[in-house]
């Protein structure tokens, strides 16, 4: 996969989340993820998470943001980790010497699993499959109603 295609999948991933079902599914699909990690509070480590996390917090509203403690760290897309690792420093510079875990719902690279993400003991690829990935556009062209950010 070259530089473009990867570019490509990753905005095809959060344009997704505009449509209400596969925004309920990526919440899903992370609350599935979360679950062995169930008590931490969860951080964002970037806007198009933060639609999901939000998502995620209607379908479970005892899930807590706070970045105290023990933490989930969650992104969209893996590609390098780098937006993982900044969340997770921004965490350690605020003093959270706790366990930090880092979860995306999706890697845009093969060997994603392979990686270490600084600051984090562990990474956690929600889902990565073709099938996925082929379910994840089904869900967008059912026609169901698109959600759009005001800004």
């Amino acid at each position: 996969m070259d530089i473009l295609e990867l570019i490509q999948r990753g905005e095809q991933n959060v344009a997704s989340h505009d449509y209400s079902n596969c925004l309920r599914e990526a919440a899903e699909r992370f609350l599935g993820a979360y679950a062995p990690f169930e008590g931490f509070s969860v951080v964002a480590a970037s806007p198009q998470a933060e639609r999901v996390l939000g998502a995620a917090m209607m379908l479970k509203p005892d899930l807590c943001a706070g970045g105290q403690g023990r933490t989930v760290v969650l992104d969209v897309n893996i590609a390098s980790g780098t937006l993982l690792a900044r969340a997770a420093r921004r965490l350690r510079d605020r003093g959270n010497e706790q366990v930090l875990v880092a979860v995306a719902l999706y890697t845009l690279a093969s060997d994603a699993h392979e990686w270490e993400v600084p600051d984090v003991s562990q990474v956690v690829i929600a889902g990565n499959d073709e099938s996925q990935q082929s379910a994840l556009w089904e869900c967008a062209e059912t026609g169901d109603h698109c959600v759009v950010l005001a800004g």
